[in-house]
């Protein structure tokens, strides 16, 4: 087996970098990390490159490929507004927006490549992290579920939290979601 897991960036403040706040809960998130990684990749934007540091990874990659995308933007009005009418984020809005879903899908297609290649530079028994963005992990996230749908997950990926995608050989075997504990959880 070989194992991606792949976070989102930790919480931003008002600039493109992390707040203290941020800072804090990527080191809370520390627990959840594998003990050893054969590879650390981020998308260069800066708050993913911060939340890397803060997890302890000063060395890493830099990868395109795992940049931030609006991966439901060419319906992004008809998505936005579908949320706040029913008081649930764009990614879940986009289950009820069947254009959305399928460019969400097609766009997964392209960050699940990125993964798998990922994976193929791993030994047998290997780890990877990348950080990344949220929304689109969610979704590609679901391409390891028996159905496509948000609850398989417990919902979407919050700040420093991930999911560990497990392959066997090329092929997707699972996923796996790696949860933040509450401040007030045991």
């Amino acid at each position: 087996m070989k194992f991606v897991e792949v976070f989102r960036h930790s919480k931003r403040g008002e600039s493109k970098g992390l707040n203290e706040e941020g800072r804090e809960l990527a080191r809370r998130a520390r627990p959840l990390l594998a003990p050893r990684y054969d590879l650390c990749v981020s998308s260069p934007k800066e708050r993913a490159r911060e939340t890397m540091e803060a997890f302890g990874f000063p060395s890493y990659e830099a990868d395109e490929a795992f940049t931030a995308v609006s991966p439901w933007e060419p319906f992004d009005e008809a998505v936005t507004k579908l949320a706040k009418e029913k008081g649930i984020t764009p990614l879940a809005a986009c289950w009820f927006v069947p254009e959305a879903l399928n460019y969400l899908r097609l766009q997964v297609e392209t960050f699940l490549g990125a993964i798998h290649r990922i994976a193929r530079k791993l030994p047998e028994g290997g780890w990877a992290l990348v950080v990344t963005h949220g929304g689109i992990l969610e979704a590609a996230a679901l391409f390891g579920c028996p159905r496509y749908e948000l609850n398989e997950l417990g919902g979407e990926i919050s700040f420093a939290e991930g999911v560990t995608f497990k392959y066997y050989g090329e092929k997707l075997m699972g996923v796996e979601a790696r949860r933040l504990r509450q401040k007030n959880e045991g």
